[in-house]
């Protein structure tokens, strides 16, 4: 990913949470980022055209579309087949194309992650796959081992069906391998291939599915302590916690992802947004007794990033700017889009304190907080 504007100003630094004295433990790091796209690339208009045609889409139908299009703020997508071959695909065809498509993506992710990191895939300790847009066994993880030439003693987890918010769900995993064992080294990859859950169904709640959604990839690498990397490259990127989880327990039918015979299939309602402006400020209130200067908002869509402004006062700066733009240039990537946020902010001139802020089924609100290197926390 490129830098697409000049580097924000940043406010002074601020120091979440107590210091550690000398010799205690210290939160793990993230050393390195890495992300990728799948080569096919796709204008939003050209997306708009083609789907309304093969949905058969006319008069008020189709003016309803126009305005989900518009609204989506949404350029360009990227997808591993043109949207033409997978309309009409079977679920099971539809995991043989994932099972096909993700390993190399992955990779390409992982490794410049790796790379970034200066991290040689033999020091690294555990492997964390996130997805929610497909399976198979053995999976994504196995095939990552081979590709990637790690350690066939790697310890694997794998992530499943968590939806927009697994990234931070992966990292916190990661924080936790890295606290228990001195020496690991995590990486955390996020993988997913939303384009193949396009399908023929012309509901609003599929429109509005099919106007975000899109394909990519997101990897990052955590490790207990700075020595384990070839220099101290990634030590600027932060240290990370464990974050905060909150369910909205009245949000159960808000967002949803279910398994049918064609694909998946994605509902999310108005409610959401309404949601997040109405509770995100005290929530971020209670999972952080100061608040940083960046947000790393998953951009669910231009409602969802409107109603994080709203709520914090954010004036469509500290970070939203990042998630707005990610959202434009590449679609709704499900879990690997915060990262893509991350990556996006830093390449900007933003840095840590930072919170990273997700959203997906439950409805669940997931943090963390991304500390300056140089803080030390128990």
């Amino acid at each position: 990913m490129t830098p697409t504007s000049v580097p924000t100003p940043l406010a002074a630094p601020m120091e979440f949470g107590p210091q550690a004295a000398p010799g205690e433990s210290r939160w793990p790091h993230l050393a390195g980022l890495g992300a990728a796209t799948p080569p096919l690339t796709v204008e939003q208009s050209s997306i708009a055209t083609r789907l309304a045609d093969l949905w058969g889409l006319r008069g008020a139908a189709l003016e309803r579309w126009q305005r989900i299009i518009a609204g989506a703020g949404i350029d360009t997508r990227h997808g591993v087949l043109p949207i033409e071959e997978v309309l009409n695909l079977s679920t099971k065809e539809r995991m043989e194309v994932y099972e096909q498509h993700a390993p190399d993506l992955a990779e390409q992710a992982a490794g410049r992650a790796l790379r970034n990191a200066a991290i040689q895939p033999d020091q690294v300790t555990d492997l964390i796959v996130v997805s929610c847009t497909g399976f198979f066994a053995p999976g994504l993880d196995v095939a990552l081992v081979d590709r990637l030439g790690l350690r066939p003693t790697v310890r694997r987890t794998v992530i499943g069906f968590m939806g927009c918010f697994g990234a931070i769900i992966g990292l916190r995993m990661a924080v936790g391998a890295c606290r228990a064992d001195p020496e690991a080294v995590a990486v955390v990859m996020c993988l997913e291939l939303c384009s193949l859950h396009l399908r023929s169904d012309r509901s609003v709640a599929n429109q509005v599915a099919s106007a975000l959604f899109a394909d990519g990839a997101a990897a990052a690498v955590v490790t207990a302590h700075e020595a384990l990397g070839a220099d101290a490259r990634g030590c600027a990127l932060g240290r990370v916690t464990l974050g905060h989880s909150r369910l909205i327990p009245e949000g159960r039918r808000w967002m949803t992802w279910r398994i049918t015979d064609a694909g998946f299939a994605m509902t999310l309602t108005r409610d959401v947004p309404v949601a997040l402006r109405d509770n995100l400020a005290a929530i971020v209130d209670d999972m952080s007794p100061r608040r940083p200067n960046l947000f790393v908002v998953h951009p669910g869509g231009p409602g969802i990033l409107d109603a994080v402004d709203q709520a914090l006062e954010l004036d469509g700066a500290h970070g939203l700017d990042a998630a707005r733009d990610v959202l434009r240039r590449f679609g709704n990537m499900s879990s690997a889009t915060v990262l893509f946020v991350l990556d996006e902010a830093l390449r900007r001139g933003y840095r840590p304190p930072a919170m990273l802020l997700a959203f997906g089924p439950g409805l669940s609100i997931e943090s963390l907080l991304l500390e300056p290197a140089e803080a030390r926390f128990t």
